[in-house]
């Protein structure tokens, strides 16, 4: 099973609509919202065509950028957005003074700005910031060619600042007033999955826990916008984040429980989730004790299952004495160190800069190109070169596809809003009412996951963009016919410089994080557990980055699949990735004994060089290493253990086992 055949093929049509309803089914918040999303758009418009503010169609747009799903992080997009434009609007003033009359001081001006401000979106945890100024100093530097007049042309790039801060203090108002706390959607979240695994350690049905991974992992970002807004929860950091990782170590424990367990093993440990979920709810400290399975279960169950359920019941443990200690505010864990302006690799890794050339050549090559045509109308290209540009060319290809998808989608509802249903409206009240209507359409797409969620933001672009230009009831379709070439345009340059100028592939980032989260296995496995926090939800983030790149591989280009490959990543599947992360984490649970350090840590020694190993493999592309030789030793120890052994040694034998097969089974899997 290759990790190249876990790239889907394109899915038959019941598949789609299957990922549709999965897509768009409602969910706690979601109307609420879209509701937002609505109202700030009909208001944002309201005033845009009372004052007659310019750009009403971006002002709306606007609103989509920064709305998020609660209340820190449009606080944070707001505030960048402003921080954005005020810098932007400011250096593109003082560019006019030395480019307003010398267009080839302009060009060589534009592409600096765009690398720069690409680059530090890469490489600066400010990196929105810079994108976003990046973004308002090349639109505004274009805007010359329309507008020739200097006095005019100041007047409009002032009117930039309106255009941003408008959509902009409204956004943020509405959801500080009726916004999502994120605080408590980060317990709500938490009360979910602890659900979620129950039901699945009742059902024994692990099927439906990879997106609950993915889920949990996102649960550290949501806690640390928590603290952005309460500074009661900053001290709880720490603590909140071993939970979130306890968390994730359960549901990855899970999948390599086997199946058939006894129901007396499992639904102990069912009720145990249960207790914590309640506990949260409540904010009291959780029984979880009294629902750990008893001795007399875990000797009836097999060498296999044992050591998962004894490695659960440790991480139960772990989880209730984290819940206590959070409500009382004891025994907190030392806080983490604070983040470096820059990424590690900012300065050492040529990818950073190569993307953000191949971005100033995407967006410069728009620009020439629509200026010899003589045709501004299609400068929504340079916006689709910023925008669309990303990492490796899946994800560009995927962003693409949802792009066009969106700009015909909602050309389409311009076209018939244009035709059918701006003639008959007298006064922006109306205007508002059809604003506020596809705006909440929008928002429901747009408020999906990664997948689709772009689609909608493109879909309420091109409506805006085709409705929303001029003061009175739009009769033209020239300018939407112009905005979707322009979209189709920019489109169309930045998948051909991004598949022809050191392309990277989605499978190759695929196998950088599947290389980190071999390495941070193999550390596991010799640290000793206080230098280990962290290290368990690193491996779980890292695997559902992997898995989200595999599935991006999809939307590549043939020109890069069809580039020979070869073995090492291909070779482990993330099934059996997320069986190796497991079948460590069982090691790594179970409880010191000096009776079997001896006999142990040779092989825990092996197995971690092996993980190290592999690692070095992955990331250079080249054949699996051989599994380590089976310890005879922890066989012997195995087999002289008397009948009425400790449950706990017998299981620290019977993980290191368990781990050794998971190691062979993935080898042989690759050969």
């Amino acid at each position: 099973m290759a990790l190249l055949a876990e790239v889907p093929a394109p899915p038959p049509r019941f598949s789609f609509l299957a990922f549709l309803r999965e897509e768009l089914a409602p969910r706690p918040g979601r109307v609420a919202a879209c509701a937002r999303i609505a109202f700030n758009c009909a208001l944002t418009i309201w005033i845009a065509e009372l004052y007659q503010i310019p750009l009403p169609a971006y002002m709306a747009y606007l609103v989509f950028l920064i709305s998020r799903d609660e209340v820190a992080s449009t606080l944070l997009t707001g505030v960048a957005g402003a921080m954005a434009a005020t810098f932007a609007i400011a250096l593109s003033l003082t560019f006019y003074m030395l480019d307003a009359s010398e267009p080839a001081l302009r060009l060589p001006l534009m592409a600096i700005s765009t690398y720069i401000a690409m680059f530090l979106s890469r490489t600066m945890s400010l990196g929105p910031v810079a994108f976003l100024a990046g973004f308002i100093i090349v639109l505004s530097q274009t805007l010359i060619d329309i507008v020739p007049n200097l006095e005019a042309l100041t007047r409009l790039v002032l009117w930039l600042w309106v255009v941003v801060m408008v959509p902009n203090v409204l956004t943020i108002v509405v959801n500080l007033a009726f916004g999502e706390n994120p605080s408590d959607l980060a317990m709500r979240t938490a009360k979910r999955l602890l659900g979620e695994l129950a039901a699945a350690l009742r059902s024994g049905d692990t099927t439906r826990l990879e997106k609950a991974q993915a889920e949990a992992v996102g649960l550290v970002e949501l806690r640390q916008r928590a603290g952005m807004l309460d500074k009661s929860l900053r001290s709880r950091a720490a603590i909140d984040t071993m939970l979130i990782e306890t968390l994730a170590e359960l549901l990855s424990l899970l999948r390599v429980l086997p199946a058939g367990v006894l129901i007396e093993a499992r639904l102990p440990l069912a009720e145990a989730c249960a207790e914590a979920a309640s506990a949260f709810e409540r904010g009291g400290a959780p029984a979880i004790m009294q629902h750990m399975p008893s001795d007399a279960v875990l000797r009836m169950l097999s060498p296999q299952a044992r050591p998962v359920i004894v490695a659960m019941a440790k991480a139960m443990t772990r989880l209730s004495e984290g819940i206590a200690r959070r409500r009382t505010g004891t025994g907190q864990l030392a806080v983490a160190e604070a983040k470096s302006l820059f990424v590690p690799d900012a300065f050492s890794n040529p990818d950073h800069a190569r993307f953000a050339f191949k971005t100033m050549i995407a967006v410069m090559a728009a620009y020439i190109i629509y200026s010899l045509l003589d045709w501004p109308a299609i400068s929504t290209s340079i916006t689709t070169c910023f925008f669309v540009a990303l990492g490796s060319l899946g994800e560009t290809i995927h962003k693409l596809t949802l792009r066009l998808s969106g700009a015909a989608i909602g050309g389409l509802l311009g076209l018939v809003s244009i035709v059918y249903v701006l003639p008959h409206m007298t006064d922006i009240g109306q205007l508002c009412l059809l604003i506020a209507g596809v705006s909440f359409v929008c928002g429901w797409v747009a408020t999906s996951s990664d997948r689709l969620s772009y689609a909608g933001m493109q879909t309420a672009f091109a409506f805006f963009l085709g409705v929303l230009h001029g003061y009175g009831p739009s009769t033209e379709l020239v300018e939407l016919r112009d905005r979707v070439v322009g979209i189709f345009l920019g489109n169309l340059i930045i998948s051909i410089v991004f598949s022809v100028l050191w392309p990277t592939s989605a499978i190759d980032r695929a196998r950088a994080s599947i290389a980190a989260a071999l390495r941070t296995l193999g550390q596991l496995l010799i640290e000793p557990a206080p230098a280990a926090h962290g290290a368990r939800l690193a491996v779980v983030r890292a695997l559902a980055d992997a898995r989200r790149f595999v599935a991006i591989a999809a939307f590549e280009l043939r020109i890069l699949s069809a580039q020979p490959r070869h073995e090492a990543a291909d070779q482990l599947s993330l099934d059996t990735l997320d069986c190796l992360a497991g079948a460590a984490f069982v090691v790594a649970d179970q409880e010191p004994d000096a009776t079997i350090t001896e006999p142990a840590r040779p092989g825990d020694e092996a197995a971690s060089a092996w993980f190290l190993a592999t690692a070095e493999e992955v990331a250079k592309d080249e054949t699996l290493p051989a599994a380590p030789d089976r310890s005879a030793d922890l066989d012997r120890a195995l087999t002289a253990l008397p009948a009425d052994a400790p449950i706990g040694l017998r299981a620290a034998i019977e993980a290191r086992l368990l781990l050794q097969a998971e190691i062979e089974n993935a080898v042989a899997i690759g050969t």
